[in-house]
């Protein structure tokens, strides 16, 4: 009989090995969690800055066909735009600048600044065109 009281007294976990477990397995799926969380603030981040820079590409190529006229090249001016995408407010300002940082007659520098407020982070992107006389 004293056999069988043995075996059975080395069959099982402890209480102290499945609590160790149970605190290594919590802090595994914590740290999943956290990173997790991370991931999704980031990806939001990407997606407003992605609606930013489509914003000004949209501006700067709406002026693209200014380039093959004397006319309307000269007529190229900057401006501002607000927009709100998404329940965030996008704030464009567009100057454009008859010097370019080649000093080349016949182009044209604009600079688009577009700035967003998400959940109190202030962010920014910044395009920069050259336009340039085609005929």
């Amino acid at each position: 009989m004293s056999r069988i009281s043995e075996e059975s007294a080395q069959q099982g976990f402890t209480l102290v090995e499945i609590l160790v477990g149970a605190a290594i397995l919590a802090l595994g799926i914590l740290a999943a969690a956290g990173l997790i969380s991370r991931s999704t603030i980031q990806d939001a981040r990407a997606y407003y800055m992605t609606q930013a820079a489509l914003m000004a590409e949209e501006f700067l190529e709406s002026r693209i066909s200014a380039q093959y006229s004397e006319k309307d090249f000269n007529k190229l001016e900057g401006g501002s735009i607000n927009r709100t995408l998404d329940g965030v407010e996008y704030r464009m300002n567009c100057v454009l600048t008859n010097s370019t940082p080649m000093d080349m007659d016949g182009c044209k520098e604009i600079v688009c600044t577009v700035n967003w407020n998400n959940k109190g982070l202030q962010s920014q992107v910044v395009s920069t065109y050259v336009y340039s006389r085609k005929n």
